[in-house]
């Protein structure tokens, strides 16, 4: 799946900052003050001799140091805990002060800032500093004896049954969503040996499952597309609740299946904490916890993986997550459609082929699945949801549209495709409160986390 770029490390445009404040800063502000002399002072004012003393860059109040301290004095931690992490993160940065400019160098001073970041925000939680610091210990490991993998490309990691991601400028970075994509493939065999698979990276899923939101979360630790560490995905949570409870029905043990169900809170709370985002129908589940852009491909995959739980658990808060997170997909499926092809997010641009098949898969499954539960609800079986199954039409229409844009434009519109009158229509009908107010996606070919 795909997504914004990384952002630039720490950086803020001119450009922005000025959008920021509304108006342009003048050179010289007229009048007695501390950002400038009076103009007829400074015209008479001779220069000064001396060339003023360089200002030192203002350290920040939270540091990674500091606030390990604070985690073993409050019982959070241990003092070996402490003292291992401390002498981790201070090895990181001393190699890539040390290291020859180039990728290691700028990698693992990539890594650094970004356990800077997390404790400069006072989030370097005892919950959360075990990913932060294996992630230290990945790319320390990594960059000491091997080459830069490809950009986006996910590299073996020796010892880790996570899959990682190498994101430039990032370092290498859990990809939670991969991961727990792999996991549910995995719950689908019988293979002894994958089965032992799916248990060690479960059971190292639920060792670094964070606290977010009141509940377990699995957050990414890496600057993205205007995302500063740590931010989540609703997409990511609800794949791995949909993995946990398989894998529970696989090997049989119920934790799984109980970390899931706690882990709805971060797909419960408006974002920026959680992924909700409040519509006319029902609520968003955004991809990013930082960002309300909408998008079709994510949104129906997370409907998609909360059906699944929620038909195999009947949980109240789930069943009551998916109710309202799929009364709001079929109302924005309209702003979604171009007419001859999909969009990517409400008011973007056009998906891409693998996208636009992507979201044709996500919708033809819940075509399929919901055409099975309304048999199941008249023949008094519970369903998803717990109460009348929602109409598989809209699912399925716009499915078979997708399919038939595949077959007459396989390469997807030459050019930005335009709404047709029939697709115009149905957007008017929309309301202009569920449009965007995030930033648009500007590449939707890159992989999202």
């Amino acid at each position: 799946m795909s997504s914004p770029a990384p952002a630039r490390r720490r950086t803020v445009p001119a450009v922005a900052a000025a959008l920021v404040l509304g108006v342009a800063a003048p050179a010289l502000l007229p009048g007695p003050g501390p950002l400038g002399a009076a103009p007829a002072d400074a015209a008479t004012k001779k220069p000064s001799a001396k060339k003023p003393a360089k200002k030192k860059p203002k350290k920040p109040r939270y540091t990674v140091e500091g606030e390990l301290r604070k985690l073993q004095l409050a019982g959070d931690i241990t003092a070996a805990q402490r003292s291992e992490w401390r002498t981790l993160y201070r090895d990181v940065v001393a190699r890539a002060k040390a290291a020859p400019k180039g990728t290691a160098r700028t990698e693992l001073q990539g890594v650094a800032q970004n356990t800077e970041t997390i404790a400069a925000e006072r989030d370097l939680t005892a919950s959360l500093a075990p990913s932060v610091f294996l992630t230290l210990q990945v790319n320390r490991e990594w960059w000491a004896t091997k080459a830069a993998p490809g950009d986006r490309s996910r590299p073996i990691v020796p010892g880790s049954p996570l899959t990682w991601q190498y994101y430039k400028g990032e370092g290498l970075q859990i990809q939670w969503l991969a991961t727990f994509g792999l996991a549910n493939a995995l719950a689908t065999t019988t293979t002894p040996a994958k089965l032992e698979q799916l248990r060690a990276i479960q059971d190292e899923a639920l060792r670094l499952a964070s606290d977010r939101a009141g509940g377990p979360a699995w957050q990414y630790l890496f600057d993205f597309g205007g995302g500063k560490p740590p931010w989540g995905s609703g997409m990511a949570q609800a794949t791995a609740m949909q993995s946990l409870v398989r894998t529970t029905t696989k090997l049989g043990d119920p934790k799984y299946r109980d970390t899931a169900l706690r882990s709805v809170g971060l797909l419960r709370r408006s974002t920026p904490t959680g992924a909700r985002l409040k519509g006319t129908a029902g609520d968003h589940l955004l991809l990013y916890t930082f960002a309300k852009t909408r998008v079709l491909n994510a949104f129906s995959q997370t409907v998609s993986a909360l059906h699944e739980v929620a038909a195999a658990t009947q949980d109240g808060k789930v069943n009551a997550l998916y109710v309202r997170a799929e009364r709001q997909l079929r109302a924005e499926l309209p702003s979604y459609d171009l007419g001859t092809w999909a969009r990517y997010n409400v008011g973007g641009a056009k998906e891409t082929p693998s996208y636009h098949l992507l979201s044709r898969d996500n919708l033809r499954g819940l075509c399929k699945v919901l055409t099975a539960d309304a048999g199941a609800f008249a023949a008094g079986q519970p369903v998803a949801g717990a109460q009348p199954p929602a109409p598989a039409a809209p699912y399925c229409a716009m499915a078979d549209r997708f399919t038939r844009d595949l077959t007459l434009t396989p390469s997807g519109p030459k050019t930005r495709a335009k709404l047709s009158a029939r697709s115009a229509e149905r957007v008017r009908g929309a309301d202009d409160a569920t449009r965007d107010t995030g930033a648009a996606v500007a590449d939707p070919a890159v992989s999202q986390p």
